[in-house]
C-alpha cells in the first residue's frame, strides 16, 4: 500500500462590507476539484488577523462562533450539514483572549475520509448577520487533501502516517 501525500490549500469566503446576508457561498476552487478531503482547519481574526491571500480582515471570534459549514458532494448530498465552524478551529492563542505573552497551542485536528467536495455548491451560514463593518472581511479556511491523480507519486507534502 502506498502512502498518500496530503496537500494543503488555503482559501477565503468573502463577506462584503456592511452585509446583512446569512449565507456565504464557497467560491469555485480549481485546485480542489475532485480531490479527496482529509481535513479542515478554520481561523478567526484573533488567530489570523489578515488573510495572506487578499490581506482582508478575517472575521471576528464573535461572528465566527455564529457560523456553520455545509459541504456538498458531487451527487448533491450535504455530507456535512451546518457543522459549527469553530469545530474546525484547532489553533488557540492562550486558550483565552488575554494580554499575556502568546502561547499558541493546536487542538484536535478534524479528519475526513476522502470525500470529494463540490465547493461552489457548499456554503457557510451564520445564525445572525455578521457585525457590520465598513470593509470586506473573509472566512479563512485550510483544506488538507489528496489528489487521486497523484496517488503513488513521491512528492513533497504532509505525509499521512496511516
Amino acid at each position: 500500500m502506498s502512502k498518500k501525500i496530503i496537500k494543503h490549500e488555503l482559501f477565503e469566503v468573502n463577506v462584503p462590507a456592511g452585509t446583512s446576508q446569512t449565507q456565504f457561498p464557497i467560491p469555485d476552487l480549481p485546485n480542489l476539484r475532485h480531490v479527496q478531503l482529509w481535513g479542515i482547519q478554520s481561523y478567526y481574526g484573533g488567530i489570523v488577523p489578515n488573510s495572506v491571500i487578499s490581506n482582508k480582515a478575517v472575521v471576528s471570534k464573535a461572528d465566527f462562533k455564529n457560523s456553520f459549514l455545509t459541504l456538498v458532494d458531487y451527487k448533491g448530498r450535504q455530507f456535512l450539514n451546518q457543522a459549527p465552524l469553530q469545530m474546525f478551529q484547532t489553533i488557540e492563542d492562550n486558550l483565552v483572549e488575554t494580554t499575556l505573552p502568546a502561547s499558541t497551542q493546536e487542538k484536535d485536528f478534524k479528519s475526513f475520509c476522502g470525500q470529494a467536495v463540490n465547493y461552489p455548491k457548499s456554503f457557510i451560514n451564520v445564525s445572525k448577520p455578521i457585525t457590520p463593518v465598513a470593509f470586506d472581511q473573509v472566512f479563512l479556511i485550510s483544506v488538507y487533501y489528496v489528489d487521486p491523480a497523484e496517488i503513488g507519486e513521491k512528492k513533497a507534502g504532509l505525509m499521512n502516517r496511516s
